[in-house]
């Protein structure tokens, strides 16, 4: 999936398609949340688990409508949902322990802007 959306970390320069990430970032947080508040497990779910399952059944219904990841950073948009929605979950589990490894050039700008922010990812 990192391979699939690596030109969606440039786009995140564009102030729309920023202010669209953060969004979906933030609703991302509030579905694993309330996941986390509905479901009683026997066993506590990681919070990366939780977000491989969001990813994936947000991907598997990109596929199944027919979305294409957009190839260079001038093809995304604030519109990109699904694009956007992957970005966002695959940001959030770079933060968790064994998560991804965002690419080189994200994980220094989002450095800045985390320092900035005063959250920087770990």
């Amino acid at each position: 999936m990192g391979d699939e959306l690596q030109s969606g970390w440039s786009a995140l320069a564009q102030p729309a398609v920023r202010r669209r990430f953060d969004q979906h970032r933030d609703s991302v947080v509030d579905t694993l949340r309330d996941q986390e508040k509905l479901l009683d497990r026997a066993v506590p779910t990681s919070k990366l688990v939780l977000l491989a399952g969001h990813a994936y059944d947000v991907r598997r219904q990109a596929l199944q409508e027919g979305w294409q990841p957009p190839r260079s950073e001038s093809d995304w948009t604030a519109d990109e949902w699904f694009g956007l929605r992957l970005l966002a979950c695959y940001e959030l589990a770079s933060r968790e322990p064994r998560g991804p490894k965002p690419p080189r050039r994200h994980h220094d700008w989002f450095s800045i802007v985390g320092l900035i922010r005063g959250s920087r990812p770990g």
